[in-house]
């Protein structure tokens, strides 16, 4: 890891300013943040297999009647035998006991059957095993083998999913992600739209929702459940005498995701407004105005323009960390987390809870400096989503995409309530997969 920060430090020792100059692989940014709906026709013509030969290195190379090639190890295609002996069909689980399984497997033949398919005999106990092979199913897991990647192919409800928008202040203003209370709990396609909404933007506004202590978690049981936490079931971001934390007073809070010090935080994040009434004072703008920040278009842009600063951001491991109830809670996360592809899956920011970073003397500066990059991409006017909640709104984001915060407000003239909560993101968007296969 200090081996590839250096590289990117030495990409951009100029200002980290790297066009030009980054020799790294480059992925289309598309590709990076954009998943793509893909439904497949149901009127595609079936896959064929015009032959399989026994091929060296203990594999199967299967050609298919549109020239495509994939070589199989033996050992993976009798791992995912779909027979009733080896995969239970109602809770499509495995029975077959991977490891046990010799990776030197050989089959005693191999063939193509009269419907096309393929048929492989394998050695067991004092017999054989058959098992037969759809020519969909083994172009559909066979394509990592063709193309030599790691990704696995969309699932029907993940390929209705519309694409993924990126978006600035003129876009979200645009394309204004919200929807009535009323169509929401009422409306046959209300929840469906709304939760499209919600993965589309990352963001989502309720309006008109009852005024009433406990409505966010009514909210929440139309499609998931409440995740506790050490703030409890729900919590109230109201200024308090005597705080426990700083989002309980009136002070302005920058952009930040919250829970970061947590092993796993919590993906989705509800706030949902009780009060904000103006107590004295004539000002229009009595602060308290929300703001909201697509973190994935931040992250597109400091990739596309500082890419050093990008990898510098997505290697180096930053520890968050508090005290809750007099319990101590930390981890370690990297601003910007990609997986094995380069893609950003997740942004972990929140300058209030950052803990001192420890990394070798010669990576503090140019961490700073890119920290101070992305920084300036986040506030930038051009970025925000601004606006002031008010009673009865209640508002939806993904806490590893989308950065929040709230300016500063006067307690002695403004009195202002909302009631959170947070759920696991895996069940708001399993929710929305079912709906949509139906």
């Amino acid at each position: 890891m200090a081996l590839f920060i250096q590289n990117a430090i030495r990409a951009g020792r100029s200002g980290l300013s790297t066009a030009g100059h980054f020799s790294g692989r480059r992925i289309p940014m598309q590709k990076r943040f954009i998943e793509t709906a893909q439904v497949k026709p149901s009127n595609v013509k079936k896959a064929g297999i015009v032959s399989v030969l026994a091929g060296n290195h203990q594999s199967a190379k299967v050609v298919f009647d549109d020239s495509r090639m994939a070589e199989f190890k033996y050992v993976w295609l009798r791992d995912n035998c779909k027979c009733s002996q080896c995969y239970h069909h109602a809770t499509k689980q495995k029975l077959i006991d991977s490891p046990s399984i010799d990776v030197n497997i050989q089959p005693q033949s191999l063939t193509i059957n009269a419907e096309g398919k393929l048929v492989m005999e394998w050695p067991e106990g004092h017999g054989t095993h058959l098992t037969v092979y759809d020519p969909d199913w083994l172009l559909k897991y066979g394509d990592c083998f063709i193309r030599n990647h790691f990704e696995s192919p969309a699932e029907d409800h993940v390929a209705r999913r519309p694409p993924l928008t990126l978006w600035d202040r003129t876009t979200i203003w645009n394309h204004l992600p919200e929807m009535s209370y009323t169509e929401f709990m009422e409306s046959p396609n209300g929840l469906v739209s709304w939760l499209e909404m919600f993965y589309k933007y990352g963001i989502a506004i309720l309006r008109g929702v009852p005024v009433t202590q406990g409505k966010v978690v009514e909210v929440v049981q139309k499609f998931a459940y409440v995740k506790e936490t050490s703030y409890g079931v729900t919590f109230d971001v109201v200024a308090e005498p005597d705080p426990e934390h700083l989002a309980y007073t009136g002070t302005y809070l920058h952009h930040h995701t919250d829970l970061n010090y947590r092993d796993k935080s919590p993906g989705m994040q509800l706030l949902h407004c009780l009060k904000s009434t103006q107590l004295r004072g004539g000002d229009k703008d009595a602060g308290g105005l929300s703001f909201f920040v697509d973190g994935f278009r931040a992250a597109k842009w400091l990739r596309d323009n500082e890419s050093a600063a990008f990898h510098i951001l997505a290697a180096t491991p930053v520890k968050f960390q508090i005290e809750v109830n007099d319990r101590k809670f930390s981890n370690h996360w990297p601003i910007l987390c990609t997986n094995s592809e380069g893609h950003v899956t997740e942004i972990h920011y929140n300058n209030r809870t950052m803990g001192p970073l420890q990394t070798p003397t010669h990576l503090v500066s140019p961490f700073y400096h890119a920290y101070k990059l992305l920084t300036d991409r986040i506030r930038a006017e051009s970025m925000q989503f601004s606006f002031q909640l008010k009673p009865g709104d209640l508002v939806a984001f993904n806490n590893h995409r989308i950065l929040h915060g709230r300016t500063a407000y006067d307690q002695s003239r403004v009195s202002r309530h909302l009631e959170g909560c947070y759920v696991e993101i895996d069940e708001t968007m399993a929710t929305f997969g079912s709906l949509l296969s139906v």
